[in-house]
């Protein structure tokens, strides 16, 4: 019988690394568009700093992929915490001297999001290194209730800290996590490189050998674009919720309480989200999960208070959460390891454009159509996202 996760000396360290890293990215992610907002009073501008971050991890993805499979992956994440928790501790430093610009937030977010490219990509190729590969959806249900602890805690005490000191202590608390974090990788004893690098064969051919495997997995393409459509919408629900909230009169700490009720509703989708796993098949869970989200994410344009745009938060979260393990779960275990941080980079770079698109995409319509429309357009996108999946039949086979 394997041994539980949290028995494993160098999950957890990796694990509770990553819960102290996400907290205090909560913490700052619910700062920062309230510092922009209130800066600028632009929801667009809002939705441009944050979308920032993905830019970057598009720019940087492929090379990144290359240097995690040629390169001590626990060496990798160490330096990348280490700079993303500088990029954040200037931040903080001009909040705390009252020069903080729009220019200097988008500078330093965008150094930020480079290392973290480095480091978020160490992470995929390495949890696979520290448990077993039947261990594999249990792992990725862990990593998801770290993400919801800190959803749950983070973003109360980020809107308490930025009401209470207007916003340098969130993100001196987010720059000493990734410092914390950096720490915690080094204390991992097992090996995270590659067991057994291939030869050299040049950057392009070594990319070109990535792309070639990826292409030749439909089920994994697929799920790929499925995450992107999902993670277009996704990621501007924050700057949803946010402009949703503060258009109802809820104060910093209001919003933060909305987020934790929503982390909640995660936290318990990921405390059964592996028993889930087993019990259904991969492609059951795909339709399940896309169904289920377009009739949620509908909801919102429903949300009449506070109290029950928090539920529908929630309710979205804890679907979320079962994707993710699904999407993750079955990514981790038919990559081969010597490829895995290139197809992770490719992977990812599709998601992480996503991901910046959603940010530009929810600010704009935001600002300039209102959130009905926003919420319209994005549901939209579900609805075509769940099509898709009962259209394909190669899911029947996994």
């Amino acid at each position: 019988m394997a041994t539980p996760l949290w028995r494993q000396r160098d999950f957890m360290l990796l694990w509770g690394g990553q819960l102290g890293s996400w907290l205090g990215t909560e913490v700052s992610s619910i700062a920062t568009p309230l510092i922009v907002l209130a800066l600028t009073g632009s929801p667009a501008q809002a939705g441009t700093v944050a979308g920032i971050r993905g830019l970057v991890y598009v720019a940087w993805a492929i090379p990144a992929g290359l240097v995690i499979d040629r390169c001590d992956r626990k060496v990798v994440m160490f330096v990348a915490n280490l700079g993303s928790g500088l990029a954040l501790a200037s931040i903080a430093l001009a909040l705390a001297l009252d020069r903080l610009t729009i220019a200097h937030l988008l500078i330093a977010t965008a150094i930020e999001g480079s290392c973290f490219v480095f480091a978020n990509l160490g992470r995929f190729a390495a949890f696979p290194k520290v448990v077993a590969k039947e261990q594999l959806p249990a792992a990725a249900a862990q990593f998801g209730t770290a993400d919801h602890i800190a959803l749950l805690g983070g973003p109360p005490l980020g809107g308490f800290l930025y009401g209470a000191g207007g916003g340098p202590v969130a993100f001196a608390l987010d720059a000493l996590s990734y410092w914390m974090n950096a720490f915690s990788i080094l204390l991992i004893k097992a090996p995270l490189g590659v067991a057994a690098p291939g030869a050299r064969q040049g950057l392009r051919r070594e990319i070109a050998e990535g792309i070639g495997w990826l292409w030749r997995q439909p089920i994994l393409r697929f799920f790929n674009l499925v995450t992107a459509g999902r993670t277009l919408f996704a990621a501007g629900l924050y700057l949803l919720v946010v402009v949703i909230a503060r258009d109802g009169g809820a104060s910093g700490l209001s919003i933060g309480l909305i987020f934790a009720v929503g982390a909640g509703g995660g936290l318990a989708a990921s405390l059964v989200a592996a028993r889930i796993h087993r019990r259904f098949r991969v492609g059951q869970l795909l339709r399940g999960t896309t169904f289920l989200s377009f009739v949620i994410f509908g909801a919102y344009a429903a949300a009449g208070s506070n109290a029950l745009l928090a539920a529908i938060t929630a309710l979205f979260y804890a679907v979320d959460t079962v994707y993710v393990v699904t999407a993750s779960a079955y990514s981790a275990t038919i990559t081969p390891d010597a490829i895995r941080g290139r197809v992770t980079s490719l992977t990812r770079l599709v998601t992480l454009g996503a991901h910046s698109l959603g940010f530009f995409l929810t600010g704009l319509t935001l600002q300039y159509a209102g959130t009905g429309w926003t919420i319209g357009v994005f549901a939209g996108l579900l609805l075509l996202l769940f099509l898709a999946t009962a259209a394909n039949r190669g899911l029947a086979r996994v």
